[in-house]
């Protein structure tokens, strides 16, 4: 039952980060703005990146299904986001594998038993509590939570 409330959250999560990105149709996803000396990752970045960290979070480091995504390095912690197209994958196939990843693991989750939460991951992550499969997941919620209020920033500057 845990389980399912868990992943209740992260599809709730995940309807906030696509109501920002609803409000951005027809934006330039390759723009990256710049408030006071400080650079906003561009909409495709955002995309890939939340594509590539629940991958990882939740299912690599719980021992799901994870997929092999051959452009996850451009969107990694410690990438850099840049404006130029050509240094991105194709943009559909991006968000393609932003929804798929997230289908996934939602299913991934809701089935997972109350012990299988507790089991430890594999690696030590200092933003992990006690490194168990729930504390990755719902570090992969709270991630989400963070790159969705970067795309409201998006909103913000696209929509005076």
């Amino acid at each position: 039952m845990i389980a399912k409330t868990i992943a209740e959250q992260m599809d709730q999560t995940r309807e906030m980060t696509r109501f920002y990105l609803s409000q951005l149709k027809g934006v330039d996803p390759y723009e990256i703005h710049t408030i006071k000396n400080k650079k906003v990752n561009p909409i495709i970045w955002e995309i890939g990146h939340l594509t590539v960290t629940q991958n990882w979070l939740v299912m690599y480091l719980c021992k799901g299904p994870s997929e092999r995504i051959s452009w996850a390095k451009t969107f990694s912690m410690g990438s850099s986001p840049t404006s130029n197209k050509e240094d991105y994958p194709p943009y559909d196939e991006v968000w393609n594998m932003f929804k798929h990843i997230h289908q996934k693991s939602i299913h991934f989750v809701s089935e997972l038993s109350d012990e299988d939460l507790l089991k430890t991951t594999d690696k030590d992550l200092f933003f992990l509590r006690n490194n168990s499969y729930k504390d990755a997941i719902m570090h992969s919620i709270r991630h989400e939570g963070i790159h969705a209020g970067q795309l409201s920033w998006h909103v913000k500057l696209n929509y005076k």
